[in-house]
């Protein structure tokens, strides 16, 4: 139960914080066709920004994935020491 919750807490935080954290869809022209009237040190940084942001959510597909394979894991752990622990208790 309690891994339920971990799991229904985590889904609704992704779901809270989703519309906050809204991404460009062309950022690629974005860079591309960047302004040359924008203050000169705000233009230096804006590809290092777009890095960043394509890391972040690569990095939160990768742990997603990461914590449900470690969750299947263990259940699947848990299972077999469950089987084992009720065929030597017949």
């Amino acid at each position: 139960m309690k891994t339920f919750t971990a799991v229904a807490l985590a889904v609704l935080l992704v779901f809270l914080v989703a519309p906050i954290a809204s991404a460009c869809p062309m950022c690629a022209d974005a860079i591309a066709n960047a302004n040359s009237s924008a203050n000169e040190d705000d233009m230096d940084h804006f590809p290092a920004a777009m890095n960043q942001s394509i890391y972040l959510m690569l990095s939160v597909a990768y742990t997603t994935f990461g914590v449900v394979g470690f969750m299947i894991y263990r259940g699947a752990k848990r299972n077999a020491e469950f089987l084992v622990a009720n065929s030597q208790a017949s």
